[in-house]
């Protein structure tokens, strides 16, 4: 774990390198480089890119433990980056790095809303939460310790119930696997299953038995299948005895035995018979495939 850490920073370490030899361009040259781009240039495309890499990192480190790896982050805003850059139209008068900053910051965005919870945050929200870390942020550095809901609220002119709705979402990634409760013994998991539902597998289970039962049944006489019913609570009630289910019926206990006996012997027959057309059938070996040959020895 400490060494994937160490090669990440160190990836991290050489990029920032690489990025830092980029030029900034001026703004002739940023309208030359977006009239490049017009025709369809390369080369002028992967300039204007290149050249704007560090603002990248600046706009991504602002979003750091929201829930997406740094790298992550860096990764989203180049694509907002790259967007821009085929999007820009020096025309206007607007600097390129003005216009692409939009493009670079809603592209972290959404990848935080999508990708950094188990349940998914609008991004409309995502940016109120970044609003009001900024804040909290700024308070801090002028207050020189962390302020307190009150402050952040007259701040920003949201009240403290607003803020503290708002902050309600989870900003970090977590696991239904992850260890809860006094003991840290039982996952996340477990806490999730509502006990007043049914299981859908018991539910499928359940139906499959019924419709293979409500089959079965089909083949065996009227008492058989009464005998059967009430001998195993299929009948609604709770499984009866040999002699309860004779003073139902009025015979003797031996004789629903008996039927017993034969209902099970009837059933076993027909599984038999299912499980017959369902193997697939054996194919003969093929004889005539087999050559009989002789070893030749050779002199």
């Amino acid at each position: 774990m400490e060494t994937t850490v160490k090669e990440r920073s160190s990836v991290l370490s050489r990029y920032f390198t690489e990025i830092r030899e980029y030029p900034l361009l001026t703004k002739d040259e940023e309208m030359a480089l977006a009239d490049g781009v017009k025709r369809g240039d390369r080369a002028s495309l992967n300039e204007l890119i290149e050249s704007n890499l560090s603002f990248v990192v600046k706009v991504s480190s602002e979003y750091r433990n929201l829930g997406l790896p740094f790298e992550d982050l860096l990764n989203e805003g180049n694509i907002g980056l790259i967007e821009a850059a085929h999007r820009y139209d020096a025309s206007k008068g607007t600097k390129f790095i003005t216009y692409a900053i939009w493009w670079i910051r809603k592209s972290i965005l959404k990848a935080l809303s999508e990708h950094s919870n188990l349940v998914r945050v609008p991004s409309y929200q995502m940016k109120k939460v970044r609003e009001i870390r900024d804040a909290e942020a700024s308070l801090r550095r002028s207050l020189g310790r962390a302020p307190e809901r009150g402050e952040i609220s007259t701040r920003l002119s949201k009240s403290v119930n607003k803020i503290d709705q708002v902050l309600q979402f989870t900003m970090r990634e977590v696991s239904l696997d992850d260890k809860v409760g006094k003991d840290r013994d039982k996952p996340i998991a477990d806490y999730l299953v509502d006990p007043t539902c049914s299981s859908p597998e018991n539910e499928l289970i359940n139906r499959e038995s019924s419709s293979l039962v409500g089959e079965a049944m089909a083949h065996l006489t009227e008492q058989e299948r009464i005998v059967v019913a009430y001998r195993f609570g299929l009948a609604g009630g709770p499984p009866l005895t040999l002699k309860e289910i004779g003073q139902k019926m009025g015979i003797s206990r031996e004789r629903v035995r008996q039927v017993e006996c034969q209902a099970k012997g009837r059933l076993r027959k027909m599984f038999a018979k299912k499980r017959m057309v369902k193997a697939p059938a054996k194919k003969p070996f093929p004889v005539r495939a087999v050559a009989k040959t002789r070893p030749t020895l050779e002199h």
